[in-house]
């Protein structure tokens, strides 16, 4: 089911894509340069998601995938300030003011949420070590009367030992 919804989704971003190079192109607005890089480096984002899917590797997990959509993510962003031109918004200013700044304080919870939890990690496995090391007392090997496992027979006694 989730998958079939996923597919549904996909698809329907993959015609307004094509759509909107359609009406771009019928505009003429391809004649110049900044939106024909834009759709160059989306044609490479993905040719960059077709080479981690052919791979075997996750679309949305991992360091590969993450910087992948962060970059499409960016590539959006003069499509939306250019949104803003066709409409005459002045609300779009503070919308973008807004979002940056939750993005941002998200960001900066979640690094120190993370930041906490490994320095919680690391003071209990410090702990573990520390008890470790003290509860035990290793016994050295050759304490008199004790004898090595895999000894084939035991240790001499001590009157043999003695001169």
């Amino acid at each position: 089911m989730f998958r079939r919804l996923a597919a549904a989704l996909g698809g329907l971003l993959v015609l307004f894509h094509l759509w909107l190079f359609g009406s771009q192109l019928l505009d003429g607005r391809l004649t110049e340069l900044g939106p024909v890089l834009r759709w160059l480096m989306a044609g490479g984002l993905v040719a960059a998601l077709a080479g981690l899917h052919r791979r075997g590797a996750s679309l949305f997990k991992g360091r590969k995938a993450i910087s992948i959509w962060l970059l499409a993510a960016l590539l959006h962003g003069p499509a939306m300030a250019g949104a803003g031109s066709a409409y005459e918004s002045p609300a779009l200013a503070e919308v973008v003011t807004a979002l940056v700044q939750i993005a941002a304080a998200s960001v900066t919870l979640g690094l120190g949420l993370t930041l906490l939890a490994g320095l919680r990690r690391r003071l209990l496995f410090l702990r573990l070590v520390i008890a470790r090391a003290v509860g035990r007392r290793r016994p050295r090997p050759f304490e008199p009367g004790r004898s090595l496992v895999s000894a084939s027979r035991p240790p001499p006694s001590r009157a043999s030992l003695a001169f």
